[in-house]
């Protein structure tokens, strides 16, 4: 084995899913090795279509840099489930398979024949991921879940984390789904392992709801010993080292300094407020509850003395933990972001003016030393690989046009 061999090398992944949770676990699987085959109706995902909610094109020939984000080292095939050979072509895929990820709603799978149960006896060593709403019992198990709903709404996020007396925050799009994606990732490569020793394959579930709930489980454990006090104020924070204050230039700095009582007289005199420091009650956790409101007034008073990048060099050489809350497109020229490889630029896009034919997308959050980065691959075309993975299943040429005539699949070059 090489040393620069990714983890997943030989792994094969079918994927039918749409939109962002179970996809983007497939992408990371992808990005780690696998070779990962993504299943779309002769409609395609819907994903192809989002990027406009955004002010991004979608021209699936040219440039669709939404639907990459999350599809980017996938072989793209069309496939009707609901013919018959559509199902057998799926089938001969599942064959070969060691991972199946889904996010299909259950009645839907069990009408195609795609229910862990039903693929389980057939395919005993096959991993089956499969993301849900709102999980796979109670209630609510044939609810439609997204993030919107599943992990800000009912996952107690968008109800409680804002400003206190105003409106629930706006939430974005897909950042629940891509935590959902790297905990089904992660489920799915513990499955590997398991299926690999022992011959016996796992289903692995996650659901948009209860990730929404483990990430608050700190806060929600908390709720049960007394009143919950989100949604709050900034001007009544516990710790007002842990809170966010604008400065003279207009931007927002983000403090998180946890160790209060030893730190919060060096920060008072590095910001010139040892006055501050003199008044007992603001310099103890235990008593600053009661005083939080009078010491958050005066740093709001002291921070707008000072452009915030003044600011992060005064805390950077002390080593305080205080950054900036910056704007999207200042992440596109982070040093930092550029320096650990958390954007790549990707080539073979439309020439357009300011922007040439590269584009900067976000490469997954898991690297591995020996194996490398991995490549960038723009998300396939719709139908792209049809005819390649139809014809490596033993498919002729003439099957192949034979079922594209029967709208029973689809490629790319018709």
């Amino acid at each position: 084995m090489s040393r620069n061999q990714k983890p997943l090398e030989g792994i094969t992944v079918v994927e039918l899913a749409l939109f962002v949770a179970a996809p983007s676990a497939a992408r990371m699987l992808a990005d780690w090795g696998a070779t990962v085959i993504k299943i779309e109706s002769p409609k395609g995902d819907p994903m192809r279509f989002m990027g406009k909610l955004v002010s991004m094109p979608i021209d699936d020939e040219k440039e669709n840099p939404a639907y990459d984000q999350q599809n980017a080292g996938k072989k793209g095939i069309v496939l009707n489930l609901k013919s018959e050979k559509g199902r057998e072509a799926m089938h001969r895929l599942l064959k070969k398979a060691d991972v199946f990820i889904t996010n299909n709603r259950q009645d839907a799978l069990e009408r195609l024949g795609l229910s862990y149960e039903q693929l389980s006896g057939e395919y005993p060593a096959l991993v089956y991921g499969q993301v849900s709403g709102y999980g796979e019992t109670g209630p609510d198990k044939d609810k439609p879940g997204y993030d919107f709903t599943a992990y800000y709404a009912r996952g107690g996020i968008s109800g409680t984390l804002y400003e206190k007396g105003t409106s629930p925050l706006l939430t974005v799009a897909g950042f629940g789904d891509t935590q959902v994606g790297l905990c089904l990732a992660s489920g799915v490569c513990a499955a590997l392992v398991k299926a690999k020793m022992t011959g016996q394959g796992e289903k692995v579930s996650v659901s948009i709801y209860q990730t929404a709930v483990f990430c608050m489980g700190h806060l929600i454990a908390s709720a049960q010993y007394g009143k919950n006090p989100y949604p709050r104020s900034r001007m009544d924070i516990a710790n007002p080292l842990q809170n966010a204050y604008e400065t003279k230039d207009g931007r927002w700095l983000q403090g998180a300094v946890n160790d209060f009582d030893n730190r919060i007289r060096e920060v008072l005199h590095l910001i010139g407020r040892d006055d501050l420091a003199q008044n007992e009650e603001f310099c103890h956790f235990e008593r600053i509850s009661t005083h939080s409101k009078d010491l958050i007034a005066e740093l709001d008073k002291t921070f707008k003395e000072k452009d915030i990048d003044d600011w992060l060099d005064i805390f950077r050489e002390a080593d305080l933990p205080f950054d900036k809350e910056v704007l999207w497109e200042e992440i596109l020229t982070d040093p930092q972001a550029w320096a650990d490889n958390i954007l790549c630029h990707v080539d073979g896009y439309p020439e357009r003016e300011g922007m040439g034919t590269e584009r900067t997308l976000v490469r997954t959050p898991v690297k591995f030393r020996e194996a490398g980065l991995p490549e960038y691959r723009k998300g396939p075309r719709i139908g792209e690989h049809t005819e390649e993975v139809l014809k490596e299943l033993g498919y002729s040429r003439e099957e192949i046009d034979s079922m594209e005539s029967k709208n029973e699949c689809k490629t790319a070059f018709k």
